[in-house]
């Protein structure tokens, strides 16, 4: 296969992963918009942003159990971490983990420690199942833009 034949090919399969993962839904139509400013903003726009985007994620889940954590729960300080966690994960387009973000801040309006428990969890567990698509994603578009087109 000529390299432009497999960057077509390996480009193809990342649309159909995108598709996939709005099928699943994990993204919405924002995530295909956000892949998309990569054209005017450079080919290593992902590669860089995502990897941001999980690491910040995991300090923000981190700082949320720490909190749920205490005898004494501060819940503004849950709420603020929970419209941050819900903020850079709606400007990718991540719904799933916005709608549970969205659920669990109403257990820290409610100041329910045991909802907020359960709520954490489902949020961790859609952070999970995005986080392992979002690695793979990475590692098709790493393919992209490296001109790594063999197994095409």
């Amino acid at each position: 296969m000529t390299g432009l034949a497999a960057l077509e090919a390996l480009t193809e399969k990342l649309y159909d992963f995108i598709q996939s993962m709005e099928d699943d839904g994990l993204v919405d139509h924002h995530f295909k918009d956000c892949y998309n400013l990569k054209e005017a903003n450079g080919p290593f726009l992902f590669i860089e942003l995502l990897p941001t985007y999980i690491s910040d994620s995991e300090t923000t889940l981190e700082e949320m159990t720490t909190e749920l954590d205490q005898p004494l729960v501060d819940f503004k300080h849950l709420e603020q971490l929970c419209i941050k966690l819900k903020g850079g994960t709606s400007c990718l387009g991540a719904c799933r983990v916005a709608t549970s973000c969205g659920e669990f801040r109403q257990a820290v309006i409610a100041r329910n420690k045991d909802d907020c428990l359960l709520g954490l969890e489902v949020i961790k567990g859609d952070f999970f199942i995005l986080h392992n698509k979002l690695e793979a994603f990475l590692e098709l578009e790493r393919r992209i833009v490296t001109n790594d087109y063999q197994g095409c």
